[in-house]
């Protein structure tokens, strides 16, 4: 008979199988599993239109040509904000991660000011939106951004956590075991028979599914005994897939 192709061989492995149930695991030791369920946003990020640089928050229509003069009126740090609306001539010192202050609609980076007390020269106008992280621009709530089924890399926690998630539920990892039969196989460190040889096969294949996200169970070596494989087969008949060598 012809032998299977690894083509065909391994569809027949994957038909076999179903999907693992799901478990919960935490965001911090999700990357590298497979994600069951797309998790949702719990909140917008930018919760608000922030600053994406030093410099003053302006209403554009304000500076329609440089240089131009504006008021200092206040400032709207990171993790603080100024919580009144901007009015005609005024501008507020802000800094990267910064709200804008109601009414503003770009940041002019402060390179392109010069500051004398609270008269601010404006040295380039300004185009609305400049340097402007809009409300929701990385996602907003109810987002799925992670589909089902995914591979999760070391980003796509990094989003999980900005997305307000704790858990993450992932398929729990496949469990394997490992046989290696034989009279003549013996383990690296063991002495070496004239018609022996040192036993690499499975090694190599359990450093691959730890690679790949398995949990593998490495047997001792069965010798050439019926009854000795036998037991061997129904202890890895308890994990998800047996792969004997």
């Amino acid at each position: 008979p012809l032998m299977l192709s690894v083509r065909d061989a391994h569809a027949r492995i994957v038909a076999a199988f179903d999907a693992l149930p799901a478990e919960m695991v935490s965001v911090a030791d999700a990357a590298g599993r497979v994600l069951a369920q797309p998790p949702r946003a719990r909140l917008t990020q930018p919760p608000a239109d922030l600053s994406a640089m030093d410099g003053y928050a302006v209403r554009a229509e304000d500076v329609p040509a440089a240089p131009s003069t504006l008021k200092l009126v206040g400032q709207a740090p990171a993790g603080g904000s100024y919580d009144h609306a901007l009015r005609p001539g005024e501008t507020v010192r802000i800094f990267t991660g910064g709200p804008l202050p109601m009414g503003a609609d770009s940041i002019v980076i402060q390179e392109d000011t010069t500051a004398d007390g609270t008269t601010i020269t404006v040295l380039e106008a300004p185009r609305i939106g400049r340097h402007v992280r809009k409300a929701g621009l990385d996602f907003t709530a109810g987002d799925q951004p992670l589909a089902a089924g995914r591979t999760l890399t070391t980003r796509d926690v990094a989003l999980a956590a900005a997305m307000n998630l704790p858990w993450l539920a992932v398929h729990r990892k496949p469990r394997v075991a490992i046989l290696s039969t034989g009279d003549e196989l013996v383990m690296p460190g063991e002495p070496v028979g004239r018609n022996q040889i040192v036993s690499s096969s499975g090694i190599a294949v359990a450093s691959l599914i730890r690679a790949w996200g398995g949990e593998p169970t490495l047997f001792d070596i069965a010798c050439d005994d019926a009854k000795l494989i036998e037991d061997r087969i129904a202890a890895g008949a308890q994990h998800d897939l047996l792969i004997t060598l």
